[in-house]
């Protein structure tokens, strides 16, 4: 009986060491789950906070991008107002400046008339008539060039984005679609639609994908015989449908 029992406490005390062992292991095999676990979290985590920041700089930098361009555009609008304010000074100065020649040229006159003989103010007339001429033809002279001058700066005007085509009547539907084919052709520009009657405007909306100088290219354009600017709008004026069959 004592050997039986004493190998009945062995077995035990066997199984007892078996049994703490399995435990340990299943501890060990506990802690690394849940380190493995841990560190995925974790790396999830980093990765998660990178894509963060890179859609917050794509986004600092799509907004920097709108703010520069807005920039660049009020730049050119000021340009292109101060130019035009500067041809109208420069015209005005022109015309004040015929009218001041002309008036102390006349005062010289009534001055040598007063101590010259016939004959010389009759030179000195002659001579104020002459030079008023002069001024008065420089003057002309300026105003066309400034007008060229404005219309050079319009037809290089960039568009971006929608645009209505205003087409003045009378227009007929042959010549409306012999237009649109060839908007169609112009390289970044989509037509959009098309409305309005034979007796009222047509209306062509366009869209430009990149900056274009629109007016510059519509008048290069056979069919056109006019395009002109009014506020955000283009009008354009066809040729008769006689000319255009020559085109």
């Amino acid at each position: 009986m004592n050997e039986k029992a004493q190998e009945a406490e062995v077995k035990t005390q066997s199984e007892a060491g078996l049994i703490a062992k399995t435990g340990e292991k299943a501890e060990e095999a506990g802690d690394k789950t849940t380190r493995d676990a841990a560190q995925e979290a974790k790396r999830e985590a980093k990765e998660a906070k990178r894509a963060a920041l890179k859609a917050r700089k794509e986004a600092q930098l799509a907004t920097k991008k709108v703010k520069m361009t807005k920039k660049a555009e009020a730049r050119a609008r000021r340009r292109n107002e101060i130019i035009v304010r500067q041809e109208r000074k420069r015209g005005a100065t022109a015309s004040q400046g015929a009218e001041q020649i002309g008036a102390e040229l006349a005062e010289e006159v009534e001055l040598a008339a007063a101590e010259t003989t016939g004959k010389e103010v009759r030179e000195a007339k002659e001579r104020v008539r002459r030079e008023t001429e002069e001024a008065r033809e420089g003057e002309l002279v300026t105003e066309p060039a400034a007008k060229a001058k404005e219309a050079e700066e319009v037809s290089t005007l960039l568009y971006e984005g929608t645009i209505d085509l205003v087409i003045m009547p009378p227009v007929g539907v042959l010549q409306i679609k012999n237009l649109e084919e060839k908007l169609r052709l112009i390289q970044n520009l989509r037509v959009v639609l098309t409305g309005g009657s034979v007796d009222e405007p047509i209306r062509i909306v366009v869209s430009a994908e990149q900056p274009i100088p629109l007016i510059d290219v519509l008048s290069q354009i056979p069919i056109v015989d006019q395009v002109t600017k009014e506020g955000k709008e283009i009008q354009i004026l066809l040729k008769a449908a006689a000319q255009q069959t020559l085109c």
